[in-house]
């Protein structure tokens, strides 16, 4: 054997045993850490494709029943969030000394008010100070002015939740009389709250006469424009105001007056005109407001219409045509006989019935003395 036939024959096994060696290689078994890897690739990505579907099926948009109590954060639905309030009111006091480190302002204007007075016990400064009435301050520092009760509602607060925090206190206090009407009165039942009407942070202008009524015209607009009307209340000079007569936490009488009746109210200043006299004149012992216009008219004396026709409404029987037993020069509101001057200037039946109030005199049955 010649040197290229043995140069062949090793060259035939060289080849042979790399091509035993690939094969062994192509069909070896997989090792554990392979297997193991491989494995959790595959539980990986089922555990996202479920928690997609278990989310999606979390959102699904339901119908929430008004009734529904849970609290908030523990609902099953994603939509109804936790609230980051939660717990406020088990919250420690912080003190108006730290209060007064973002509300300067309001801290000094409540130290001259009767709400600000630390020697009296029964004020809020006598207590907790500021946290008396909103809520313990240590949620509303950690969440840097979040989670305390506002009385103008900015958290939500009902109505009825700010008016609480006022009548906790002043259900309590001597003048208790002029409240012990509030609920189920006009007010309330307009779910107006305490501060709709009152200032807490600042002097307050619905108990200080000169500018009471301004805060009353807020809402009352059609009283403010009867008051400046030819004959009114002295009302705009605060001569008079709103409290003189009302009482806008309620009362046992109507329009909330202070009184029983309208006229009871009127006869606190009126005394005069109250009685009794000889001789009665029915509308004014019945309701003054049958006459009269209270907050303001057109007409003098606070009349509902002018003097002539304000008397016919009950006495229509005396007039010249169909009556024909009075003058014949009166004011009648359907006399056609330009003659009879109708609308004469000064013509008025209490030229003649002065005493139209009623009349003590002995001959006073027309009321004319």
């Amino acid at each position: 054997m010649n040197y290229s036939q043995k140069l062949s024959i090793l060259l035939l096994i060289v080849l042979g045993s790399a091509s035993q060696i690939q094969n062994a290689a192509e069909t070896t078994p997989p090792t554990e850490a392979a297997v193991a890897t491989e494995a959790t690739t595959e539980a990986t990505t089922e555990a996202a494709v479920g928690d997609e579907a278990k989310e999606a099926e979390e959102k699904v948009p339901v119908e929430v029943d008004p009734d529904d109590a849970t609290v908030a954060g523990k609902a099953k639905h994603a939509f109804k969030e936790a609230n980051v309030c939660e717990g406020m009111a088990e919250g420690s006091y912080m003190g108006p000394d730290v209060c007064a480190d973002c509300h300067q302002d309001k801290i000094e204007t409540l130290r001259v008010s009767p709400h600000g007075q630390s020697a009296d016990k029964r004020t809020p400064f006598g207590k907790e100070g500021c946290e008396t009435c909103h809520g313990p301050g240590e949620m509303h520092f950690d969440t840097e002015g979040n989670c305390i009760i506002s009385m103008t509602g900015r958290y939500g607060e009902t109505v009825e939740q700010r008016n609480k925090v006022c009548l906790d206190c002043h259900t309590n206090m001597p003048d208790n009389n002029d409240r012990m009407h509030w609920f189920g009165s006009r007010h309330e039942s307009e779910d107006l709250a305490c501060v709709s009407c009152h200032s807490i942070h600042k002097p307050n202008d619905v108990i200080e006469r000169s500018t009471q009524s301004e805060v009353c015209f807020t809402c009352h607009k059609d009283i403010r424009a009867d008051t400046f009307r030819a004959s009114s209340h002295p009302i705009r000079e605060n001569k008079l105001v709103c409290s003189d007569c009302h009482n806008p936490h309620g009362s046992a009488g109507p329009k909330s007056l202070k009184a029983f009746t309208i006229n009871e109210t009127c006869y606190t200043c009126h005394a005069e005109k109250r009685g009794p006299f000889l001789w009665e004149h029915y509308p004014v012992s019945e309701d003054c407001t049958l006459c009269h216009r209270v907050h303001g008219s057109n007409h003098a004396a606070l009349l509902n219409k002018q003097g002539p026709q304000l008397c016919q409404q009950c006495h229509a029987d005396i007039r010249t045509q169909g009556g024909g037993r009075h003058i014949r020069n009166f004011l009648d509101y359907d006399d056609t006989d330009p003659g009879r001057a109708r609308f004469k200037v000064g013509m008025n039946c209490a030229n003649c019935h002065i005493k139209v109030h009623g009349s003590n005199h002995p001959s006073g049955a027309a009321l004319q003395r």
